[in-house]
């Protein structure tokens, strides 16, 4: 090999100060034909040597060779397969307690369900134009991210109007509470949106729709309709529109049974379906059906999710619509109970008399629904247990009608429905439509007492405000209790929970599979919580990171005092970054 062979030769020089270590020498062996030596006269028995890759060699199987050393922190890197992970769950998100799903055992805990709160300045919308008969009746509030903007999509009733029909109106609002009602048809100087041009028009529920590709059908409606002018052609039916203003019917309205009361769908991003909650029938009865599309134009038969039962007969309940709406891992939907349906006055006995108010349902697949009670969810072979529902049934009451004589809402509460959760400063906003009269005041003559000049009940939209993922808690009192969960796996590096431990306090503490709390991580090593927060990091010995607990099967304990856990969710919020080389 000759300089002239196309090869850069680098010469480098041995001087008398450099001396090569044993290391050194050991990872400068290379090829004998990498290398070319000249000794040159003059110098004093130094040795001049000129390599080819002596140096890069030399670095790259030294680097290597200490790379492959390098021990790696504890705990950074795991085997995980289906025997390691055994039955434990794989949990991600925020884990609610909704159910015992995730629950091995509770220790002088119990559950508690919470209502929201009502804001003191509804109702926030109410009918004050001249088109608008009768209402605010069904409707839809949705948070417009692109826009940044609240968009409310309400019914009123046209009276005297045989089939009944609805007009559909629209209101805006910047932060959810004060409503305007833009004029969007100018022809007319009203809020009324272009609706499908159907007769007997009426029960919309509206979304829109982030992954459609046609922009003319961004905004989906499903309502139904009497296209004929009579009864015997009720159907419900689909719409679409560009932008929620005008809307343009299928050419075939006959898709869907007909549902007298608001039928709400949505795209179920979980299970890649357009899903959507209405009532059963024809006939018509009070309880809730499901179906579910892949392409919005053809649409499943219906599936009843809940039907009246023991719990329903003390008050003589029935359903008279749903209002889902999916929220992390798990759907909720808010039902309008009505109860004791008769044109009879309200006695001591009885007040909730055609009245409705608002009870949870609760879901993991969106499918199979069951009811929420006072300590969670009510399983579905108890209901028709025999025992005394009536406490059951009004420890049930998730949003209750107001003060008779005395709220805008005492008379009925029904849900608005909201395609997707509205979560403002960690709040879940739940809108409803309420009066100050009962269901069938058109009969029993129910204007507020207050004001003896009204015709009919002053009709309204109220707000209610949950505290997030404030569904249903874990409480305890003076004397400290636990809750253990089951078997789980988390990916990630931080543990969050929503608590109020506020006077009290709240540890947590992680177990094996055999129960025995792992080193670090137990309940002497865990700073203690006291206080009231959506998303305190837990730590122990001061340090949140539990990368450790990651990918194996563990159990939490949680140690509350004086406080409430609403969830925990497991959090990725460190980097691991590794040098691979020095």
């Amino acid at each position: 090999m000759t300089p002239t062979d196309g090869v850069n030769l680098v010469p480098f020089t041995l001087e008398d100060s450099e001396v090569l270590t044993a290391h050194q020498l050991f990872f400068c062996v290379v090829p004998l034909s990498s290398c070319i030596i000249h000794r040159h006269r003059g110098d004093t028995g130094i040795m001049r040597m000129t390599a080819l890759r002596l140096i890069t060699t030399a670095v790259l199987f030294s680097s290597s060779a200490y790379a492959q050393s390098r021990q790696a922190p504890p705990g950074m890197f795991k085997d995980l397969d289906d025997e390691i992970a055994g039955g434990a769950a794989i949990v991600r998100g925020a884990q609610l307690f909704v159910d015992d799903v995730i629950i091995e055992e509770m220790s002088g805990v119990e559950k508690s369900l919470h209502q929201p709160i009502k804001y003191e300045g509804n109702p926030i919308l109410v009918r004050d134009k001249p088109w608008e008969d009768s209402g605010p009746g069904y409707g839809t509030v949705h948070f417009d991210v692109d826009e940044n903007l609240f968009k409310m999509w309400y019914s009123v009733w046209k009276q005297g109007k045989e089939p009944s029909t609805a007009y559909l109106c629209y209101a805006v609002s910047s932060d959810g509470i004060e409503w305007t009602k833009p004029i969007i048809d100018d022809g007319h100087n009203t809020n009324l949106v272009q609706q499908p041009d159907l007769d007997g028009f009426q029960c919309p529920g509206i979304f829109k729709d982030l992954r459609e590709s046609n922009p003319n059908r961004r905004y989906k409606m499903l309502f139904s309709c009497a296209p004929d002018g009579t009864s015997k052609t009720w159907m419900s039916s689909i719409a679409f529109s560009p932008d929620g203003l005008t809307w343009q019917a299928s050419d075939d309205p006959a898709v869907i049974p007909f549902s007298d009361t608001q039928l709400c769908p949505f795209w179920d991003q979980r299970q890649q379906r357009y899903v959507a909650f209405l009532r059963f029938g024809p006939p018509n009865t009070r309880i809730i059906s499901r179906i579910e599309s892949e392409d919005f134009l053809h649409w499943s038969p219906k599936v009843t999710v809940l039907r009246k039962t023991k719990m329903d007969d003390p008050m003589a309940t029935q359903f008279y619509q749903m209002a889902p709406f999916p929220y992390g891992n798990y759907y909720f939907g808010l039902i309008a109970a009505y109860h004791n349906e008769t044109l009879k006055q309200p006695t001591t006995d009885s007040p909730w008399t055609d009245r409705k108010n608002l009870q949870l349902a609760y879901s993991r697949n969106g499918v199979t629904w069951s009811r929420v009670g006072k300590n969670g969810t009510i399983p579905t072979r108890e209901l028709n247990d025999d025992k005394d529902w009536l406490p059951i049934a009004q420890d049930a009451i998730f949003l209750p009608y107001g003060e008779k004589d005395k709220d805008w809402d005492w008379g009925t509460v029904s849900p608005y429905f909201t395609p997707q959760p509205i979560i403002v400063n960690d709040e879940i906003w739940m809108y409803y439509m309420a009066q100050n009269g009962r269901n069938w005041w058109t009969y029993t003559g129910d204007p507020p007492k207050f004001d003896p000049d009204a015709k009919e009940p002053d009709l309204g939209v109220g707000l209610a405000k949950l505290r997030l993922d404030g569904f249903v808690s874990i409480d305890a009192g003076d004397t400290e209790g636990t809750l253990t969960t089951k078997p789980l796996i988390f990916l990630g590096d931080t543990l969050e929970v929503n608590t109020n431990a506020e006077g009290g306090s709240l540890l947590v503490e992680a177990l094996d599979e055999d129960g025995n709390s792992i080193e670090g991580f137990g309940k002497q090593q865990a700073d203690p919580i006291s206080s009231d927060h959506v998303r305190h990091v837990v730590r122990w010995n001061g340090d949140a990171d539990c990368h450790l607990l990651q990918g194996r099967p563990i159990r939490l304990r949680f140690h509350l005092k004086n406080s409430k856990l609403y969830s925990f969710t497991p959090r990725i919020t460190l980097n691991h970054y590794l040098q691979s080389y020095d």
